[in-house]
């Protein structure tokens, strides 16, 4: 099986989309099937890392084009998304070969884009989570909790679309499923060691109010880990932070995630997709919502007893964060432990890549 993923990381836009879709990919490569990326080069665009993984990167350059933002004139939103539909299918002629199936993760792409495409591929999957516009696509994958955003497929796909819906198809790595049973097993209700992780990119250093809110309540005798990515642009002022904290330690885009979450009593984060991580490990969390799109997914979560969302994280300060911290029971930490590893099993890309691998017309 011939793959080809369209996905975009920045630094504006974050890491979720690229990582999410390395899940697939390694999955597939697992199962035999080659994977190649198609990514724009914005700053924080991650080639360079999914390179790292051993898969092939088509590069688009921001200098040539870049899609507009949301709300921008609507004749250079037309022209961005042709252009780049032109560009992405010129690479992949260029290969020589026909690829079995385009995956798009793009929150800038739709309908339009995706049909310009399908005389490259023999079939196109999307994943989503917003249902905020129309898709021509064989098969669909929103990974979030129920919702019902998700009644809202029925309308923008085409009659004979499949779909794939909710934490059964999460794409979570491998390795937070090996990590399960060991984390689960030592959910005792202390709180010994805290996980900071407020997402790859984190423009705005929710990560430092986090941390310096952290650091006034937890007193010596708690160890934190604080994970953020290469392109954080707060680098510098995390690690001095860290630096003045006692058995506090930073991870610059580490591979060691699922070993850190297991060891983690607490985690503190953003509420993107890590959230299905966490979720997989049994780890209770306190919530800052960064974006629209994470409100749905955190809001549920939390309504299902899964974890404590203190709000945007625009409005939160570190005393924020701190009481937060101060007021957490051992009964609340165990209650948020149990909820959340109902939630997702972290088979999802198991699930995912067997629909596309079977998929019979």
């Amino acid at each position: 099986m011939n793959v080809v993923i369209r996905t975009d990381a920045s630094t504006a836009l974050g890491s979720g989309h690229v990582m999410r879709c390395l899940t697939l990919a390694e999955e597939l490569r697992r199962r035999g099937a080659t994977v190649a990326f198609v990514c724009r080069i914005r700053e924080g665009h991650m080639g360079d890392s999914v390179e790292a993984r051993g898969f092939v990167v088509f590069r688009l350059d921001v200098s040539e084009f870049e899609i507009p933002a949301s709300g921008s004139d609507s004749d250079a939103v037309d022209a961005a998304w042709q252009q780049d539909a032109v560009q992405t299918q010129a690479l992949i002629q260029a290969t020589g070969t026909a690829p079995d199936w385009l995956v798009v993760d793009h929150y800038a792409l739709d309908r339009r884009w995706e049909t310009l495409l399908r005389s490259a591929f023999r079939r196109i999957m999307v994943i989503d989570d917003l249902a905020d516009r129309p898709h021509d696509c064989d098969l669909l994958l929103d990974q979030n909790f129920a919702s019902p955003l998700h009644a809202r497929y029925a309308g923008i796909l085409p009659p004979n679309a499949r779909s794939l819906l909710g934490t059964d198809y999460a794409l979570v790595r491998a390795e937070f499923a090996q990590h399960r049973p060991c984390s689960l097993a030592r959910r005792d209700g202390r709180l010994r060691r805290v996980l900071i992780s407020m997402g790859g990119t984190d423009p705005r250093n929710d990560t430092a109010a986090a941390l310096a809110g952290l650091a006034a309540q937890a007193g010596d005798g708690i160890a934190v880990d604080v994970v953020i990515g290469a392109g954080n642009p707060h680098r510098q002022t995390i690690r001095r932070m860290c630096s003045d904290i006692p058995k506090a330690e930073l991870h610059i885009l580490t591979s060691c995630m699922g070993e850190l979450m297991t060891r983690a009593d607490l985690a503190v984060t953003a509420g993107g997709s890590t959230t299905w991580e966490r979720c997989v490990l049994g780890v209770p969390a306190i919530v800052a919502i960064q974006s629209a799109h994470q409100a749905p997914i955190a809001e549920a979560v939390e309504r299902a007893g899964g974890q404590r969302v203190l709000g945007w994280a625009k409005d939160l300060t570190a005393q924020d964060y701190g009481r937060a911290l101060q007021t957490l029971t051992a009964d609340e930490l165990i209650r948020m432990s149990a909820v959340s590893a109902t939630l997702c099993d972290g088979r999802g890309a198991e699930r995912v890549v067997t629909h596309m691998s079977d998929w019979n017309p």
